[in-house]
């Protein structure tokens, strides 16, 4: 009895896999060919993608912040690469922030450590260290861009530590809140 019951299984899942159309024939070339008594033409079979299926292309890098913030003036946001899986950043790590505001604001990418520094740092603008840009020292940024509205920056890791990505509207002369979109990918 036992016997019948796995033949029958598989004469179903043969039946299954040949209606399934889970064969396929390899593409050929277009060519003729000459010989004997005839001349036969070879053809090309082309695939496509079923009617409703779309094509999905693969992006250049992976995505690890993507979100639209609304953030009060006096404050700052910051990104801890941690908190997103990168315990640790290391030399000739890429990333790609892409940032839209509708205000100026600062973008930093500090080291961990500086973290409990920051807070307490009154930026000064157009120093000697920093010209035409905001100065935050003694915390000094492994990268900085001043008053970016709308902008696409590539950072690139020199020494292996923990790093905090910062927001910072607080020195736009501005007291609103401040909107903006930000994407982050490493690269």
């Amino acid at each position: 009895m036992k016997q019948i019951l796995v033949f029958v299984l598989v004469i179903a899942v043969v039946g299954l896999v040949l209606s399934c159309g889970c064969t396929g024939t390899a593409p050929q070339s277009s060519q003729t060919t000459s010989g004997g008594t005839g001349t036969q033409q070879a053809t090309t079979i082309s695939t496509t993608a079923p009617a409703g299926v779309a094509a999905t292309t693969v992006s250049s890098g992976r995505v690890i912040i993507n979100e639209k913030i609304n953030l009060p003036a006096a404050s700052n946001k910051k990104y801890a690469f941690e908190d997103y899986g990168f315990q640790y950043l290391y030399p000739k790590d890429s990333f790609t922030i892409s940032l839209n505001s509708d205000k100026p604001v600062n973008v930093l990418v500090i080291d961990k450590a500086d973290d409990l520094k920051f807070p307490v740092v009154t930026p000064a603008w157009n120093t000697d260290l920093r010209k035409d840009q905001w100065d935050y020292s003694p915390v000094i940024p492994l990268f900085s861009q001043s008053n970016v509205l709308k902008k696409d920056m590539t950072f690139t890791v020199k020494n292996k530590s923990k790093y905090i990505l910062i927001i910072d509207p607080r020195y736009n002369g501005n007291n609103d809140e401040v909107h903006f979109d930000l994407k982050v990918t490493q690269n």
